[in-house]
């Protein structure tokens, strides 16, 4: 059972692009039919005299909301660390390699090119 749930934790790592996506989209799908309810509740209150309460619907849509800024922010927050990861971390224009445990003076020199030109445009 360990290994399944350490499994599946490293699955997200490599994937939590798509589970952000897939978490937006139903967040958004949730938020639709929250706003549907709303929209039929509101014409029935109007033609049929049904007193839907209304309040209910925006604090539905206000739950939702939140959720997804929640969703929203944790992607912002995942999507600069790999920016940044791979900007400071690797020369221009090349993939970044995996990280070694002895750093040599080449790397060094390389980081250091890379970092001095920091910030700048060629």
């Amino acid at each position: 059972m360990k290994n399944k749930i350490i499994a599946l934790g490293q699955w997200g790592q490599k994937h939590w692009l798509q589970l952000i996506v897939i978490m937006s989209i139903v967040m958004m799908i949730f938020l639709f039919l929250v706003l549907f309810s709303w929209l039929f509740g509101y014409w029935s209150n109007a033609l049929r005299g049904t007193h839907f309460d209304l309040m209910s619907c925006w604090s539905g849509v206000t739950a939702v909301g939140g959720g997804i800024a929640t969703v929203v922010g944790l992607g912002k927050a995942c999507w600069t660390k790999y920016g940044y990861d791979s900007r400071f971390n690797s020369a221009r224009y090349s993939m970044p390699t995996a990280p070694q445990n002895t750093p040599t003076a080449a790397k060094n020199t390389e980081k250091t090119e890379v970092n001095k030109n920091a910030g700048t445009r060629a």
